[in-house]
């Protein structure tokens, strides 16, 4: 099976040239490439009765990194589970203006905490709370 190392290793260039990633995302990638490779070290368990020896290379432990992170990500997941109300659920997705890109980025934290606030109205300064009758709800 085809991974992201195997794509990476193969197209890493073509990708670099045609993307222009910023630097953590470089990094990131070549931390992939490495990952369980000699590149990073190992160790080696030998077989006291028959020789037999087996090599295991260091993992990169990138956030990034499907191959590091399958158990943390199996883990995280089981741990949402368990705070999820009974219920139905949606998913929400908004894009940001291209002009706020590069500002969000740079603050990422308060981005992320402005987005999951509820608006508030421009003319009253309350919250918007559901089910209730805004300026702009009628």
């Amino acid at each position: 099976m085809t991974g992201l190392q195997d794509i990476f290793l193969a197209h890493h260039e073509e990708y670099l040239a045609a993307h222009a990633p910023s630097a953590p995302q470089i990094k990131a990638i070549n931390a992939i490439m490495q990952c369980r490779t000699a590149a990073l070290g190992g160790h080696s368990l030998v077989c006291g009765d028959c020789g037999h020896i087996e090599v295991s290379y260091n993992s990169c432990r990138n956030r990034h990194c499907p191959k590091c992170q399958t158990v943390a990500k199996e883990q995280w997941i089981d741990r949402q589970g368990m705070d999820m109300l009974d219920t139905r659920y949606f998913h929400v997705v908004f894009t940001l203006p291209s002009e706020l890109g590069a500002l969000a980025y740079a603050n990422q934290q308060e981005a992320y905490a402005c987005s999951s606030k509820p608006p508030r109205s421009r003319s009253w300064g309350l919250p918007w709370t559901a089910g209730t009758s805004g300026p702009c709800q009628g």
